[in-house]
């Protein structure tokens, strides 16, 4: 359960990235950095309140990731048939404010030598670890956690220990509001827990297929659609325009991912904003090229 912490501390209009005596209230309009995209990096928020961040949730539609030239070995066939053609959970990302990101790092004692390797850390080594799946099945209350993500947090190799691994030691442990300190600490991985359980949550707000499907875009392996009109359908259906992200192959371009970017609010809370809240909002696909959103995985 997360520590309590008084009106004055975490006012319900609180927002990380933003400085604390410069927020909307009762009296305030909405800062004028926030239509700018102007970013103020000394928030004075308690981190258990909001985190200082702000959020990337990337989405996966692992059909396209299956077209990635020359040779992509992270897709296996049979786990693209498995998935379909529908998105699945990559995870919820916390940058530096800016829409950087912390590097990946070793753990020191890195002695792991696979054709993945574990031992990828983010902000804090010490709370990084490499057996997600038996964390939480060992969990009597949580274990139910593990069918749902074995269906919907899907790592593309068919290795979801692993991917529920590294995203929570490279991304989970740089979210503020996720650190034990914010915890009673009356069971281990409570913060771990939460950001299961938040990332779910996003993703089910998040309907990105039924979001497209909405203005008329579905998957198709002959029919193409254009980068404007992907963002139109993301901005009709969470207010604002996304991030797509593409693979080129044989002179095509695959969506392969879509991201949506978030603001925190008190309670684990993760609302839409818009791109241009970052300097520099990143997406891969070609504006002037037709995008194909492929019903089927590549074959060859």
């Amino acid at each position: 359960m997360a520590v309590s912490l008084s009106a004055s501390v975490c006012p319900s209009y609180a927002i990380g990235c933003r400085n604390a005596e410069n927020v909307p209230g009762p009296d305030k309009p909405d800062p004028i950095w926030v239509s700018l995209g102007v970013l103020v990096n000394n928030a004075t928020y308690d981190e258990c309140c909001v985190s200082n961040n702000i959020f990337v949730f990337a989405q996966n539609y692992t059909v396209g990731l299956s077209y990635k030239s020359p040779n992509f070995g992270w897709t296996k066939n049979e786990v693209v048939a498995s998935i379909g053609n529908r998105f699945t959970i990559h995870g919820l990302w916390a940058d530096h404010c800016d829409g950087s990101y912390e590097g990946t790092k070793w753990n020191a004692d890195h002695t792991i030598k696979t054709s993945i390797d574990y031992d990828l850390v983010g902000c804090d080594v010490t709370h990084a670890f490499q057996n997600a799946a038996d964390v939480i099945l060992s969990n009597c209350n949580k274990a139910y956690l593990y069918d749902y993500m074995s269906a919907n947090w899907v790592g593309g190799d068919g290795d979801n220990n692993w991917f529920w691994s590294h995203e929570w030691s490279k991304h989970g442990t740089c979210t503020g509001s996720f650190k034990d300190r914010c915890y009673d600490g009356s069971s281990k991985f409570q913060g771990f827990f939460d950001f299961l359980q938040v990332n779910i949550e996003v993703y089910t707000k998040l309907d990105m297929m039924d979001a497209f499907k909405k203005s008329g875009i579905v998957p198709s392996d002959s029919a193409t659609y254009t980068l404007a009109g992907l963002n139109a359908a993301h901005k009709a259906a969470f207010g604002f325009e996304g991030g797509m992200q593409c693979v080129k192959n044989n002179g095509k371009q695959y969506l392969t991912e879509v991201w949506t970017y978030l603001t925190e609010a008190p309670g684990h809370k993760y609302n839409p904003v818009s791109p241009t809240i970052v300097p520099s909002p990143y997406q891969s696909c070609n504006g002037s090229l037709p995008i194909v959103f492929a019903l089927t995985a590549n074959k060859n």
